[in-house]
């Protein structure tokens, strides 16, 4: 390419912070790498919202999230690599892979059973439960796990990554999809944002100061999972100290229904020590993937006889109506360097619906005291709003609290973690 370097991203390995050259050289002997890479983050938590008392616990990533993975490359020829990224989450305060049980246990919203039937609920709520319980459950590269090809014209890349939209929320998300105070809290349980993709494809290249990414999923999980279906595309470009973004996502259920839809605009402003960042994403779930799956759980059940499965079938739809979402978060915050030490943010984050019960808000505060290259203390502190029927409790990164013990009730948390990377 004349006059050109074609730098590939190697996005979604931890969260687009690191790119890939591949550009034309001469010949050079072939040359390749295995890295080690991961966080530690534990912390202390104290949060309101459920019971009468200030729970207080340690927990594992509430800011950064605890990891542990390997990345690969190896040089095929001039411009051309192989690589790999293989991801695992763990929770550092109890060595598990596995979320210990959220602070409101398996409970679920109340809105979820709004419309149904007390005869239907003692049979469906326990289904639901056991959902949640499921949920939390981690595979052992929960993270990622993903093999590809970076080319002179771009990477591809195949396996479990990261979905176009989430990384693009990455990238402008005022705390960097971390802390207590985080607005992302309003698009969980179930997922309005889909995080990871299993089975994708992904082509992620930049030339110059564009960006480009482009994914396809596909849908292999079955019935049971509710998955069909998936695709996503962003853009990016980068001017001076504005960079921007514009991305959108779209996923089928596994009977082929439409499901969750995202649309997401971002902006970065860097002005000398400050950093202004905001973003707006829609979500618009027509057809929930949680639908598919009660209903394909309902109809294996034996416990339901045959003549009642189609209302029970009908119930199950509407919870996941009911828990679904057709709205858009404004979320913004602002970055101050205090000194080469020291980091202020501060964020606010509203989530509006056209259901009143599903609209919250949330605001966020965090101070980063860097103790070396590697290591970081982080205080950071989330008030959320529920407004008149949300249950949220405040969101930590891989983690979820739960939910207040009453729709409307509002609830706050602060933390202080320790943060080595390595």
């Amino acid at each position: 390419m004349k006059n050109k370097q074609l730098s590939v991203l190697a996005t979604a390995a931890l969260l687009l912070c690191g790119t890939v050259q591949a550009q034309t050289a001469p010949a050079a002997p072939a040359t390749s790498s295995l890295n080690l890479f991961g966080i530690i983050d534990v912390g202390v938590v104290a949060m309101d919202g459920y019971g009468d008392k200030t729970r207080r616990f340690v927990t594992s990533g509430s800011q950064r999230g605890s990891r542990l993975g390997f990345q690969g490359t190896e040089e095929i020829s001039p411009g051309w690599k192989a690589m790999f990224t293989i991801e695992h989450q763990l929770y550092a305060d109890t060595g598990s892979q596995n979320q210990a049980s959220p602070v409101s246990g398996n409970n679920i919203p109340q809105r979820a059973l709004v419309g149904i039937p007390n005869t239907v609920r003692s049979q469906l709520e326990p289904q639901l439960g056991a959902s949640l319980a499921a949920s939390l459950n981690n595979r052992f590269w929960h993270r990622q796990a993903w093999v590809g090809v970076v080319t002179p014209g771009g990477a591809v890349l195949a396996g479990r990554q990261y979905s176009p939209v989430y990384a693009t929320f990455g990238r402008f998300d005022p705390h960097e999809a971390g802390n207590v105070g985080n607005a992302f809290a309003t698009l969980t349980v179930p997922t309005g944002l889909e995080v990871r993709i299993d089975n994708s494809l992904q082509y992620v290249a930049e030339v110059g100061k564009l960006r480009v990414n482009a994914m396809v999923g596909a849908g292999e999980g079955g019935a049971d999972s509710g998955n069909g279906k998936f695709w996503g595309l962003s853009v990016g470009y980068q001017i001076g100290d504005l960079d921007f973004a514009v991305a959108h996502q779209r996923r089928k259920t596994s009977e082929g229904l439409d499901s969750l839809e995202n649309t997401m605009l971002g902006a970065a402003y860097t002005w000398g020590p400050v950093k202004v960042t905001g973003l707006w994403i829609s979500a618009k779930d027509k057809h929930p993937v949680l639908g598919a799956t009660l209903r394909a759980t309902l109809n294996a059940s034996a416990a339901i006889p045959a003549s009642l499965k189609p209302s029970f079938l009908a119930y199950g739809t509407q919870i996941a109506s009911n828990l679904g979402f057709d709205g858009h978060l404004a979320y913004a915050g602002v970055h101050y360097m205090i000194n080469d030490r020291n980091k202020l943010v501060v964020s606010y984050g509203s989530y509006s619906d056209k259901v009143d019960a599903r609209e919250a808000a949330i605001g966020g505060i965090a101070l980063q005291h860097i103790l070396s290259k590697r290591t970081s203390i982080w205080l950071s502190g989330g008030k959320v709003d529920n407004k008149t029927g949300q249950q949220i409790l405040p969101y930590a990164q891989g983690y979820l609290y739960g939910f207040t013990d009453k729709p409307g009730r509002d609830s706050s948390a602060y933390s202080m973690n320790i943060v080595h990377r390595f």
